[in-house]
């Protein structure tokens, strides 16, 4: 269950973490011998809209940015996976710079890509900094202030008091098909597509890191 709102906080941010159902998100766990491979944020206990950072295809692993992530991206068909919610809560000022944050992110999500590169180096706890370049991870502890935080089971051990829900999405939150039929994520890149998207992708980044 949700907590009540019964503090002297009136304003809540809700941290998601998600086991994947792709095989990236198998391989991530795979080395990282933890159960979530995925992190994201969202501004209402429904889980309606979330924001993170991810691929922008659903068979196009690598090309990817800043996303606003609705149910249905996991949810599609018979699919379902588990979840751990914690409801941060936050004060009104707090809760207006992480909302102001990520309408930024909205409006220029043009200039922000996923960070491949630190996606492998966090295996080995460390990390480059590149201008307008996150993993999912790095997003949600930049929204929160927590900079010194590298792997995602880090930042579940931080947040384990914040727990309100842990099961199934489904169990949550409702899907419908009319979204699915209309997110740019569920149409199948063909392979020359995703060959290009990967190699755009990875230009991009290396010609921020020589530009930095």
């Amino acid at each position: 269950m949700f907590l009540e709102d019964n503090t002297k906080y009136n304003n809540y941010i809700y941290v998601v973490f998600v086991v994947t159902n792709t095989n990236m998100g198998k391989l991530i766990r795979f080395f990282t011998r933890n159960q979530y491979s995925h992190v994201t944020v969202a501004f209402d206990k429904d889980l309606r809209n979330m924001y993170s950072f991810a691929r922008y295809h659903i068979n196009s692993p690598i090309s990817g940015g800043f996303v606003i992530e609705q149910p249905e991206r996991y949810l599609n068909g018979n699919n379902d996976v588990t979840v751990k919610v914690c409801e941060l809560p936050v004060t009104a000022e707090e809760y207006e710079r992480i909302n102001a944050e990520v309408t930024f992110f909205k409006q220029n999500k043009e200039e922000m890509i996923y960070n491949t590169l630190n996606a492998v180096l966090s295996l080995l706890s460390r990390r480059i900094i590149v201008k307008n370049t996150y993993t999912c991870l790095e997003f949600v502890t930049y929204l929160l202030r927590y900079p010194n935080i590298l792997a995602i089971k880090e930042l579940e051990r931080r947040l384990e008091k914040n727990v309100v829900y842990h099961g199934s999405l489904k169990g949550i939150t409702q899907w419908e098909q009319s979204y699915v039929n209309e997110d740019d994520y569920f149409r199948r890149r063909h392979v020359i597509g995703i060959v290009a998207d990967t190699v755009y992708h990875f230009r991009k980044i290396v010609a921020r890191i020589i530009h930095a």
